[in-house]
């Protein structure tokens, strides 16, 4: 009888390590044969945490739209968080954002994103070449795309916002009316969308309060200083709009001590216009 439990004993012990065995290997036959669920998570984590060189690394290997999109996203936070304009920084952002575009066109980020390396490097190479190189209508056809398949998206509504008044801003009123259909109460209008469809988006405000100082401070301070406040209360999700977040606290505190001056500048600087 002993003899007979034991085996038994046996019998179910062997049982549950084959189980066992079982669902481990089927674990790792799933994970072989889906690396894009992990490798989509892995850019983005790496982003959020402002591992920028890492994230794009990351979106690199998965080579999916979506992860190539974090990386466009990636490189777009170095260039604009640093010190002085960078073109090359942002035709790396325009390539990763074409990549993320070619595999796959349903989403809006990298539509946003090429919209705004485009916008970015018109900045640094001036009016006339970015108008020969067709700067602002790909811009525009970018964030219609964006627009298209995400009516919504609160970062896409605020590009087009931010187009709308710099196209404005570099051309006069008429002229951008009549060539690209760009009008300033557009591009406020559309900024207010953004606001109500993500109301913890801080970084929007903050680019409502670059785009409408860098075109009329002076008619525009009230709004501009009501919406640089509306960010004191809104937390960061990312390292990125962590930064962002200073930066616009520190542009609300010169409009306090009315250091039109000094707040006109950083705004320009801000804004990636070479000084």
């Amino acid at each position: 009888m002993a003899q007979d439990v034991s085996r038994e004993t046996l019998s179910a012990k062997a049982r549950r390590r084959f189980r066992r065995l079982v669902c481990t290997v089927f674990a790792l036959a799933v994970a072989a044969v889906s690396p894009g669920v992990a490798a989509e998570t892995a850019p983005f984590d790496l982003y959020k945490a402002g591992r920028y060189e890492e994230a794009i690394k990351a979106g690199e290997a998965a080579h999916t739209g979506q992860s190539l999109a974090v990386a466009a996203r990636a490189a777009f936070a170095e260039a604009n968080l640093s010190e002085k304009p960078c073109l090359p920084c942002l035709e790396r952002v325009e390539g990763y954002a074409r990549q993320a575009i070619a595999l796959d066109n349903g989403h809006p980020e990298p539509f946003v994103y090429l919209a705004a390396a485009l916008g970015y490097q018109a900045r640094i190479v001036g009016t006339l070449t970015a108008k020969f190189r067709r700067y602002p209508e790909q811009a525009k056809e970018a964030l219609d795309h964006a627009l298209m398949v995400a009516p919504n998206d609160d970062w896409a509504l605020a590009a087009l916002a931010a187009w709308h008044i710099e196209v404005v801003r570099n051309g006069g009123s008429i002229l951008a009316r009549a060539i690209y259909g760009a009008r300033i109460e557009t591009g406020k209008e559309l900024f207010y969308k953004a606001f109500a469809a993500e109301p913890k988006n801080l970084v929007t405000r903050f680019q409502y309060a670059l785009s409408l100082s860098g075109y009329d401070y002076d008619a525009n301070s009230g709004p501009v200083s009501g919406v640089l406040d509306s960010v004191r209360a809104i937390e960061p999700r990312t390292a990125y709009e962590g930064v962002i977040k200073q930066r616009a606290l520190r542009l609300l505190d010169l409009i306090k001590t009315n250091k039109r001056a000094d707040y006109l500048a950083l705004v320009n600087r801000y804004q990636g216009y070479p000084s």
